[in-house]
This record gives structure tokens, C-alpha cells and sequence, in this order.
């Protein structure tokens, strides 16, 4: 039997969004790095807006049980992404306004979504003729503007693919004294082939897929039976109501602040890439290091948050919080 046409058609929309490869990420190396920004226009890249952006910005929330230990969620921010209000914006400062000690704190704030930079380049180091996902630091890219800008005031485009400049970014230090300095490459630049031009990348598809993936519920129940705040009802009506994020006409379950709910699954692809190079100006307000791991924050100890009269507990599990979060429409 024929597979019905609707169906077939449906499946190759799905297996032409889910095959498609996005690019990976690379970043400058120790040392000196030389590339070719790309600053395609919508003429050759359908993705760029009516602005001309031909970067995109990213903000990723990393959420740790540990300052040093692995993510068990990795989320991008709406807010940074897309300009949009973003629900782990909201639950991770009141998670922080509610921590009782300066150790739980300070992981609280590394939830915070560090922030990048991404945009098209050739990569000398590999083959000229691809093109890369450069992820850079605002004060790198900023310094990548700058040269742009000084160029341009004397007529001279340093991102055009036939005449223009490669750029040289040199990185020194590691973690927190990591430096980043962007130069012109001072010998000669060769042209870059048109070819590479048709295989730009769609760099809010990039974001997209890697960073939106559903885990924003996982995120948040991670965020809730971490430091014991009270959910949001995401999309109802605001409420004054003190220590409650925006919520609906019901305040969430039992099980959603419960010291015994547990996370079980929450657990990032390995496939994703964590780097363990900290960057300065990608930690966005970073705090110390410690490997001391934070201290267990339990329900009673959180003033702000109210929350239902205290139940038995021992039945609470993941399923809980997430059936709560999947009510909230």
C-alpha cells in the first residue's frame, strides 16, 4: 500500500528540517588566528532581516548542580536570542533573591545566560574554501566592529569577499585573564572563492536547533527543586503576590517545591559541546570559582517564595513537575 501523499509530504518537510546540518561552532585558539568575516546581505542569505545583521547573537543558561560539575540543562536565553521574555530569566533571579548562603549564590548567578557572539567566517587554519560559525565574546566582536568602522570611514569594506581583509585574532591567558585582541592581517589578503558565499550558514537555524530543543521545562524544574522557589504559570496573568514569578489562577503543586523532587533525567547530548575554556568577557558578571559544592537549600529555609502547607512528599518524582508544567498553557 502507497504511502498516503499527505503523509509523504509531511515527512520530507520533517526530514529536510531534522537532517539539515546548521555548521559547528569553532573559536579562536591560543595564539593567532586569521579569518575572513563574511557580512552576507538577504540578497545571498534569506535569514538576514531587513537591518542587514549579518551576526547573530547568542545567550545560552547553563545549569549546574555544581559550579565545576557537569550542566544537567543547557538552554538559550529568548531574552538574548530573540528579544523575548525568557521564564529562566525570572526563576533564576528569584532563585538567587532567595538564597540563604553566599556558596548557593554564587551558582545561582552562573545560571545566568553567558553571552556570544556568532557570525560567518573562512577559517584560515582549515579550508579556505568552507565557511565557519566563528562564536566570539562582545568585547572581541565589538573590536571586530570597530575595525569594520574605521575602515569604512576611508571607503574601504573590509568583508568584501573579493577585495577585502582577513582579520587576525590573538588569544593569551587562560580562564579568567583569557585576552582577546583583533588586528588586519597585515600581509595579503586573497580573494574568497563565490562558491563559499552559497554555503553560508543560517545562523538563527544554528541557534535554534542547538539551543532550543524543549529542555525549558526540564530547566525549570531543575531551577525549582535546586533552590526551592515556587514555579511560574508561564502565560497567565501577573500576580503581586510576593516571591512568585508571573502566575495563573492556581498556585503550583506541592510537588513542584518539594526538597524530594528529583531531576533524575536532566541530562544534556553528549554530543554538546561544553567548553572548558572560560572566557572574561563571556562570564557576563562571572563569580570564583570554588569546588566546594553548594550546600543542599531546603524548603523551610526560603523565605520569600510561600508555598502549600507540607505534605508527604515521598511520592513526588519528575513526572510531577513536569505534568505541572505540561497544564500550563
Amino acid at each position: 500500500m502507497a504511502l498516503n501523499p499527505a503523509l509523504m509530504k509531511l515527512v520530507s518537510k520533517a526530514s529536510s528540517k531534522y537532517s539539515r546540518s546548521t555548521g559547528t561552532r569553532i573559536k579562536p585558539k591560543e595564539g593567532r588566528n586569521r579569518y575572513r568575516v563574511l557580512a552576507p546581505t538577504s540578497l545571498n542569505a534569506p535569514w538576514i532581516g531587513e537591518d542587514g545583521q549579518f551576526w547573530a547573537d547568542l545567550g545560552v543558561h547553563w545549569i549546574k548542580a555544581e559550579l565545576n560539575g557537569k550542566p544537567q540543562a543547557v538552554v538559550g536565553c529568548r531574552d538574548v536570542c530573540y528579544g523575548e521574555p525568557c521564564e529562566l530569566d525570572a526563576a533564576i533571579d528569584l532563585a538567587i533573591n532567595s538564597a540563604i548562603d553566599e556558596e548557593s549564590k554564587k551558582i545561582y548567578t552562573e545560571w545566568r545566560a553567558k553571552k556570544s557572539i556568532l557570525l560567518n567566517v573562512v577559517d584560515h587554519a582549515g579550508s579556505k574554501d568552507e565557511c565557519a560559525i566563528l562564536e566570539v565574546t562582545p568585547t572581541t566582536f565589538a573590536q571586530i566592529t570597530d575595525l569594520i568602522q574605521q575602515y569604512g570611514e576611508n571607503e574601504v569594506d573590509i568583508t568584501d569577499p573579493q577585495n577585502g581583509m582577513d582579520i587576525v585574532i590573538t588569544k593569551t591567558g587562560k580562564g579568567l585573564n583569557t585576552e582577546y585582541s583583533v588586528n588586519v592581517f597585515p600581509g595579503k589578503s586573497e580573494p574568497i572563492s563565490k562558491d563559499v558565499l552559497t554555503r553560508l550558514h543560517d545562523l538563527k537555524a544554528h541557534i535554534e536547533k542547538e539551543f532550543f530543543r524543549g529542555d525549558e521545562k526540564k530547566a525549570l524544574a531543575f531551577i525549582a527543586q535546586t533552590s526551592g522557589v515556587a514555579l511560574p504559570r508561564i502565560g497567565g496573568p501577573a500576580t503581586t503576590k510576593p516571591g512568585l514569578l508571573t502566575t495563573g489562577k492556581s498556585t503550583p503543586t506541592k510537588a513542584l517545591v518539594s526538597e524530594d523532587a528529583a531531576v533524575d533525567d536532566a541530562v544534556i547530548d553528549d554530543s554538546t559541546e561544553i567548553d572548558t575554556d572560560v572566557d572574561l568577557d563571556a562570564l557576563n558578571e562571572a563569580t570564583t570559582l570554588v569546588k566546594t559544592p553548594a550546600k543542599p537549600v531546603t524548603k523551610a529555609a526560603v523565605k520569600p517564595a510561600p508555598v502549600a502547607e507540607p505534605e508527604d512528599a515521598d511520592d513526588t518524582s519528575l513526572d510531577d513537575i513536569l505534568a505541572d508544567l505540561d497544564n500550563i498553557e
